[in-house]
């Protein structure tokens, strides 16, 4: 990697964390880029403005979020295990996956004038990708009867609140729920 391509990662990391913790409103590029340790020109070299900023993130955020839905209907069960399992992985070894579930949260009740984000945001809307993931492995036995959407819900509400603990609180060792089974009630 040169050295551009690591002053930008190194901005969208530091930008990353100040959108966390000031939101999209009380976050501007000055503050990003005295973060970064950097100048304020400096980072308009790599990015417009706050906005080309965030809807970067926004991508990356989207890009993760993604599923395949074609195998993930081949074997419902499995894949949603290998998915959890992947995610605290995750959780473990890269501490910006964690903050990425936070950010995501975030942009979806932050209203931003940007029709692009707005597009990638009902792009991986969670329950529209996985409620039939889900009713299939219903319908297979694989997963416990019941309402599909009240099932996704509770299975990444889930795992969206152990990634923001993860983020609070860095110490927690998020494998510790490795009965993933169990813990999101999926199971028969």
């Amino acid at each position: 990697m040169d050295k551009g391509d690591e002053r930008k990662k190194q901005l969208l990391q530091v930008a990353l964390d100040v959108f966390i913790e000031k939101g999209y409103y009380g976050t501007s590029t000055r503050e990003i880029a005295r973060r970064a340790g950097v100048s304020s020109g400096l980072s308009f070299h790599y990015f417009n403005n706050k906005e080309s900023i965030y809807l970067k993130l926004v991508k990356i955020g989207v890009e993760e979020m993604k599923i395949d839905t074609e195998i993930a209907m081949e074997a419902p069960y499995e894949y949603l295990f290998q998915t959890i399992k992947n995610i605290f992985e995750q959780l473990e070894s890269n501490p910006s996956f964690g903050k990425m579930f936070v950010f995501m949260d975030n942009v979806q009740y932050t209203t931003v004038d940007d029709k692009e984000i707005e597009l990638l945001l009902k792009s991986i809307d969670i329950c529209s990708q996985w409620i039939p993931v889900i009713s299939e492995g219903q319908r297979r036995g694989e997963f416990r009867a019941g309402n599909s959407h009240s099932l996704c819900v509770a299975v990444f509400g889930a795992i969206q609140g152990i990634a923001q603990e993860k983020v609070r609180n860095p110490q927690l060792i998020s494998n510790e729920y490795n009965r993933i089974d169990t813990l999101l009630c999926l199971r028969k």
